[in-house]
């Protein structure tokens, strides 16, 4: 390596590479840090519509700020001509890399991952772009485990209708069945996308496999895949039934948008933590003995899970000898007062 880009990006190794451009590790020299270079294959930079295409994910990045979405540092063009985008670098790889390690996910994992995906989605929606192509691969990692999406290459204004024939672009996959058949998307097509993303991160694959691209964007259009549930037990009913709901063939039928997924999402990553919170000091769930805990509030506060300090029941019988002598006491004093009454000495 050691390329120098626009007199300005060292070029530091290789991050990836995909069907339209190469994406590099470069250290900005001008602004002394290493950005995310994305640079747009060199076999493409005399078609039109691929460098408008590229452009257009550096103008639709540009207009999102947003913590989950990746911001676009710099556009611009290198000496022999090829377009170049510089942006944001995550060290923690992409979200197919976590998929491919760590799948099937836990759920609560699974629902703050997505909630992230769904809120980057939501500030994009809000703008007016559609994304087009949610998948793992688009969604970055960060040195702290939170992801932010990128890659708005086909991304379009909601104005923009129908995407046909050619221009049927996205990843067959990860389809919406009106994006496979080239009807009309809108927002919700990017939540049938991240329903498949979910999916994946839930049972460790995809909903369909076959042959061929369009063979598999034929059964997002056509079939309905096995509930996530039936392919990991684990998976709880409420996720599954969510998961169900975002891959519906009728956009109607899923969640109606995707701040109003982004809350779902996060409810049932706060259920699912309630539920798997560890046993605290004191409860008995907490204790592996099988005894019962032994509160350090013994005054009793009544809370509970802690143990209060049983009442102590008096029996009346145990009473009459303590009363026998009282009166026997009482009665010798009264005695004694009586006789010096008599004898007429000073009482004490």
């Amino acid at each position: 390596m050691g390329e120098v880009i626009d007199k300005r990006y060292e070029v530091l190794g290789a991050l990836g590479s995909g069907g339209m451009a190469d994406v590099y590790l470069a250290h900005d020299e001008v602004l002394d840090r290493d950005v995310a270079l994305k640079v747009l294959n060199r076999r493409f930079s005399g078609d039109a519509a691929f460098v408008e295409r590229f452009r257009r994910e550096a103008r639709s990045a540009a207009t999102l700020s947003h913590p989950n979405v990746v911001p676009i540092y710099d556009r611009g063009e290198a000496e022999d001509g090829a377009c170049y985008i510089s942006m944001e670098y995550l060290p923690g790889g992409t979200l197919q890399d976590r998929i491919s390690r760590d799948a099937p996910m836990d759920p609560k994992v699974v629902s703050e991952t997505a909630a992230q995906i769904a809120e980057a989605l939501a500030a994009a929606h809000e703008g007016g772009v559609i994304h087009r192509d949610v998948k793992p691969q688009n969604v970055l990692v960060t040195r702290m485990g939170d992801v932010k999406v990128g890659d708005f290459g086909i991304a379009r204004a909601e104005s923009s209708g129908t995407m046909t024939g050619d221009e049927i672009l996205g990843t067959a996959a990860y389809m919406s069945p009106e994006q496979a058949s080239g009807r009309p998307v809108d927002p919700r097509s990017d939540l049938y996308s991240l329903g498949v993303v979910m999916y994946e991160m839930l049972t460790g694959g995809p909903p369909f496999a076959a042959n061929g691209s369009v063979s598999v964007a034929m059964k997002h259009a056509n079939e309905t895949p096995a509930r996530p549930k039936s392919r990991n037990p684990e998976i709880p009913d409420a996720m599954d039934k969510l998961v169900v709901r975002l891959l519906s063939k009728d956009p109607d039928d899923r969640p109606p948008s995707a701040a109003a997924l982004a809350d779902e999402l996060r409810s049932l990553a706060r259920g699912q933590a309630s539920k798997d919170a560890p046993a605290t000091k004191g409860d008995a769930a907490g204790r592996t003995d099988g005894t019962r805990p032994t509160s350090v509030y013994a005054g009793g506060r009544g809370r509970e899970g802690r143990t209060r300090r049983p009442a102590r029941r008096t029996n009346p019988a145990d009473l009459v000898p303590w009363l026998l002598v009282a009166f026997f006491v009482v009665g010798v004093a009264a005695g004694g007062i009586l006789v010096l009454r008599v004898l007429g000495a000073p009482l004490p």
